[in-house]
């Protein structure tokens, strides 16, 4: 690795520093703001209502990759630029697309970090294993690691033995009990999937009734009509956003498998592994608007210049989101289609720009 390849990479480092905690303090202060708007009990309520807005900064950031990477590109080169060096760089023969693999290499590694942390930390930072959640599910609620969850409701009990994927419950019995204590009902299913109404649709089901006559019968599927409120479902299933990666592909098979509306999470799944497509787009338009001298030698206008880009990008690519959910468009192509076109722009502005 040549001296200038390492000055090259050490700025570019620099500027992923300096953007990713200006944009992550950022976003933590705002979190934080939406949070205490709930209100918090003392100073104990406080951190741990701070903890618990840094837990999700790394799912934020990462979905930002591609506004850092392009803030993080066009500071490091715009301070070349100004400073003449990125001009001395091509005068002794270091091309333009040299010099882009070198500001890239930087960008790619934390690009793969970015999907690595998606993959196996922010999981991780969702799933919370021997919890009680009797103060959040109700008194009568608790989550263990052995027996599953118990939730009560007047006379009826839920227990979930597990959850598989974060999302789909598996093992589920209900009870239903007289006023006098006598066993009325005992339903059991295989496995279930929760609604966004809130119904539970059980498959490989086995009711028992007891009451007034022993009866049991058994049913492909059952629809139950959860009392849990959207809180506390909230709280018991873990967000698809928060599932692994590979987790979230099997989660989206499940959906396509059980004819399920899947075209959202389908969505996010693509967005995410198009994640290193979309940054290299970024970086690509960064190089050549930095390959473009300027009358002005402020870095500001270059930095401005960028966080159009950046933001502009990611208004055009929930537009064609929202189009694509709306209008039934192939989902994968709807996540790819905005960053392949923005390479494509960005690999012929680099061209001129030699």
């Amino acid at each position: 690795m040549s001296i200038i390849h390492r000055y090259v990479m050490r700025n570019v480092l620099a500027a992923y520093w300096v953007t990713g905690l200006g944009i992550g303090a950022l976003f933590w202060v705002l979190d934080l703001l939406d949070r205490l708007e709930d209100g918090v009990a003392g100073v104990l309520g406080l951190l741990q209502v701070a903890m618990a807005s840094f837990m999700g900064l790394p799912e934020t950031m990462i979905d930002l990759l591609p506004v850092i990477t392009v803030l993080a590109t066009a500071l490091a080169m715009g301070r070349l630029q100004t400073l003449s060096e990125l001009n001395i760089m091509r005068v002794s023969g270091i091309s333009i697309w040299r010099l882009a693999v070198m500001a890239m290499a930087p960008g790619l590694f934390i690009v793969a970090l970015g999907l690595a942390t998606l993959q196996w930390a922010v999981p991780l930072l969702h799933q919370q294993p021997e919890r009680a959640v009797g103060a959040s599910l109700g008194e009568n609620g608790l989550w263990h690691p052995i027996h599953g969850l118990w939730i009560r409701q007047d006379n009826q009990f839920l227990n979930v033995e597990d959850l598989e994927l974060g999302r789909f419950p598996v093992g589920i019995h209900l009870f239903e009990y007289a006023e006098e204590g006598g066993l009325v009902e005992h339903i059991t299913a295989k496995r279930g999937l929760v609604a966004a109404d809130g119904q539970w649709i059980l498959s490989e089901v086995t009711q028992t009734q007891y009451v007034p006559v022993y009866e049991q019968t058994e049913a492909e599927e059952f629809v139950w009509d959860s009392f849990l409120t959207g809180r506390q479902l909230t709280l018991l299933l873990n967000p698809p956003a928060s599932l692994a990666l590979t987790d979230l592909w099997q989660y989206v098979t499940g959906l396509k498998q059980r004819a399920q509306p899947h075209a959202e999470f389908e969505l996010l799944l693509w967005e995410r592994l198009s994640l290193p497509l979309a940054c290299l787009a970024m970086m690509l338009a960064a190089m050549a608007t930095a390959a473009v001298p300027l009358k002005s030698r402020v870095i500001g206008v270059r930095i401005v210049g960028a966080l159009i880009l950046g933001l502009g990008f990611e208004l055009v690519t929930e537009m064609v989101a929202y189009l694509g959910l709306l209008l039934g468009w192939p989902i994968p192509w709807v996540a790819i289609g905005p960053p392949m076109l923005l390479s494509a722009l960005s690999v012929w502005l680099v061209a001129k720009a030699r």
